[in-house]
């Protein structure tokens, strides 16, 4: 009985599922890029006079 390991031992020795190691960088850049597109192309279209609405 001396021998047992502890119930912290006993969980340390489980497997343990592997960490996610979050969104990949090609999702991030495809992000970045297609957010700074949108406002280029809002901010052009502005400066031209042809969107929002008369704004």
């Amino acid at each position: 009985m001396a021998d047992s390991p502890s119930r912290t031992e006993a969980a340390d020795s489980a497997p343990r599922s592997a960490v996610y190691p979050g969104m990949p960088r090609w999702v991030k850049v495809f992000g970045i890029v297609a957010g700074s597109a949108l406002l280029v192309a809002l901010v052009l279209m502005h400066t031209i006079g042809g969107g929002m609405g008369g704004h």
